[in-house]
């Protein structure tokens, strides 16, 4: 194989791209869509060069390199996971590299070869709940920890919470506080979080024989503020709208107390809101809000630390782990008594 430096400008011109986009190959494969990435590839095989020794050769032999698969940057809550990961990755001299996007049957086979060609000595997933073969799949090329969302069925650990409990325990807070018309704003369902605190809220409803409208119950294709914000105003703008509001992310309750003023609402005095994460900004929003504290920096750190036990000792026995959450009680809600 050559050992000259690459002729980035004539592999574009053999490929039929831009400089750039060879660059971006170079350093970011999974930004380029597939049929350009081969054109590249086969360009710079052309010209006499082993693709995988090039990527090898792009990445410090001396880096040590975890690899964290995030479905979005947008999302506070995955941020604050991070500053954990980064803390035990850093502790123990690794660099944290991010891949974005949802590891699926279709597209595990680029996955890998981006995890091949980083170097990556470790994996941790925050996308949507994978199914037993990818996740099998991906620990059995590098040790893998499922972050929050989990398949309990694969060989590769999890660190997450009890998602169910959590959103009974706080949806049972709002009953104890004499609210019965409670609705529900939540997440995609393709996620095991939505499913597992959609059943929670339903559970401790149905255990109070209560009755929830069907609309009342709004299942969102992303945690976003703007989509929380027209949820929020088709509840509050309704003829019949309810007393209160669990939301399953504190970026959707925030969304309810800016649409409650839209009506001329007051929180709490005329709509409870109740959030999940406890994010900053659930702390520093007027009013405060109440919400399930998901230990988001510690279930990263603890994720961080598993996999470091797992590079050292890949025969060491499976320990997955759930940790504890709390109801931290703010201003947004108070004791219903109309």
């Amino acid at each position: 194989m050559k050992r000259a430096n690459l002729p980035v400008t004539k592999i574009a011109e053999k490929a039929g791209v831009s400089p750039a986009t060879v660059s971006r190959v170079l350093n970011h494969p999974e930004l380029v869509n597939g049929e350009t990435r081969d054109r590249i590839e086969s360009a710079i095989q052309d010209c006499g060069f082993d693709m995988e020794m090039v990527m090898r050769r792009q990445i410090d032999s001396n880096k040590r390199i975890l690899m964290a698969v995030l479905p979005t940057i947008d999302n506070p809550f995955y941020n604050n996971v991070m500053k954990g990961f980064k803390t035990s990755a850093n502790s123990h001299n690794y660099d944290v590299l991010i891949y974005l996007g949802n590891i699926t049957p279709n597209n595990l086979k680029q996955f890998l070869r981006v995890v091949k060609m980083s170097n990556a000595r470790g994996v941790i997933c925050l996308n949507r709940k994978m199914d037993k073969e990818t996740a099998d799949a991906i620990n059995d090329e590098v040790p893998l920890v499922q972050c929050c969302e989990y398949n309990k069925e694969s060989k590769a650990e999890y660190v997450s919470i009890n998602d169910y409990a959590a959103a009974k325990t706080a949806t049972e807070h709002m009953l104890n506080l004499n609210y019965r018309k409670i609705a529900f704003i939540n997440g995609p369902l393709s996620y095991n979080y939505s499913q597992e605190r959609l059943r929670g809220f339903e559970s401790a409803m149905e255990e109070r024989g209560v009755s929830v409208p069907k609309n009342w119950k709004i299942s969102l294709p992303e945690v976003s503020y703007s989509l929380g914000y027209s949820a929020a105003s088709q509840l509050l703008g309704a003829m019949e709208k309810p007393d209160a509001i669990f939301c399953s992310a504190d970026v959707f309750a925030i969304s309810v107390v800016k649409a409650a003023k839209r009506y001329g609402l007051r929180v709490p005095e005329d709509i409870g809101v109740v959030g999940f994460d406890n994010v900053e900004v659930a702390s520093i929003s007027n009013p405060g809000i109440t919400t399930v504290n998901q230990p988001a920096y510690q279930i990263g750190f603890t994720a961080g630390e598993t996999i470091y036990e797992k590079i050292q000792d890949p025969n060491a026995h499976p320990r997955s782990i759930l940790l504890d959450t709390e109801l931290i009680s703010r201003d947004s809600i108070i004791p219903f008594n109309k």
